[in-house]
C-alpha cells in the first residue's frame, strides 16, 4: 500500500510540474493565438516598428499617419506626391501672396484633403493655415484637373517677425483622416528663386479655383 501511495504522489507531482511548464511558455486558446508569455511584448514591438516609424508618415515630421490615410471612407485615394505635381505662381495681388497650383498627373481621380503642408528652407514647423478658407468639401481632382491654395508669405505691415528670404519650398499633402501628411514632400521652385517670408506665413485650404484661394 505504501508503494502504491508513493507512486500516486509522484505521478501527481509530475502532472503539476507539466502544467506549470505549459503556463510559463504560453497556452493556446484553440485559435492558434498565444494568450500569455513574454514573447507577446516582443511581437507588438516588432509590429509597431514595422509599420510607421515613430508614428510618422511622409517626411514633414507630422505624427499619427499611416498608409490607411491614403484612402478615405468613400474609397477615394488622397492626392500624394506620386500622383500630383505642384507649382508656385507669382500673383500681382494681393501683396505678399503666392498661388500654389496642384495638377493630377495620374490616370485616376484623387482628393486634395485639407490644406497643403508648407516648409520653407529648413524651418522646423510648417506654415499655419487660414481656417476661414475651409471649403464645404474637399476638392476632388480628375486626371489633368487642378486645385489651388493661396500662400500669405508675409504680413503687409511687417509685423510678422523673423522676416527673411526663403530659397526653398517643400509641399506635402494631407491624409484622408485630416491628420498628418501622406506621401513624400514635393520640392517646389519659387518664382524668381526667393520669397520674402516671416513667421506669420499661412496657407489656405485647397480650393477648386484661384479666386477663393487668393481671397485671404
Amino acid at each position: 500500500m505504501t508503494r502504491t501511495r508513493s507512486l500516486r504522489l509522484a505521478a501527481a507531482a509530475l502532472t503539476a510540474a507539466a502544467a506549470l511548464t505549459l503556463t510559463a511558455c504560453g497556452s493556446d486558446d484553440g485559435s492558434g493565438a498565444r494568450t500569455s508569455g513574454k514573447a507577446e511584448t516582443s511581437d507588438l514591438e516588432e509590429t509597431d516598428q514595422g509599420g510607421t516609424q515613430d508614428g510618422r508618415s511622409g517626411t514633414d515630421g507630422r505624427y499619427g499617419q499611416n498608409e490607411a490615410a491614403k484612402v478615405g471612407k468613400d474609397g477615394k485615394a488622397a492626392c500624394t506626391s506620386d500622383t500630383v505635381k505642384v507649382e508656385a505662381r507669382a500673383v500681382p495681388s494681393p501683396v505678399n501672396h503666392l498661388l500654389l497650383v496642384a495638377t493630377n498627373t495620374s490616370k485616376a481621380p484623387c482628393v486634395a484633403h485639407g490644406f497643403p503642408f508648407l516648409r520653407f528652407d529648413a524651418d522646423q514647423a510648417t506654415a499655419g493655415v487660414v481656417e476661414e478658407s475651409r471649403p464645404r468639401s474637399a476638392v476632388t481632382l480628375a486626371p489633368g484637373k487642378t486645385a489651388y491654395a493661396g500662400v500669405l508669405a508675409a504680413s503687409a505691415d511687417g509685423s510678422g517677425g523673423n522676416a527673411r528670404k526663403a530659397r526653398k519650398l517643400a509641399v506635402s499633402f494631407q491624409g484622408a483622416d485630416g491628420g498628418g501628411s501622406v506621401g513624400g514632400q514635393i520640392p517646389v521652385a519659387l518664382p524668381g528663386g526667393t520669397l520674402a517670408v516671416d513667421d506669420s506665413a499661412r496657407v489656405t485650404y485647397w480650393q477648386d479655383a484661384p479666386a477663393p484661394a487668393l481671397k485671404w
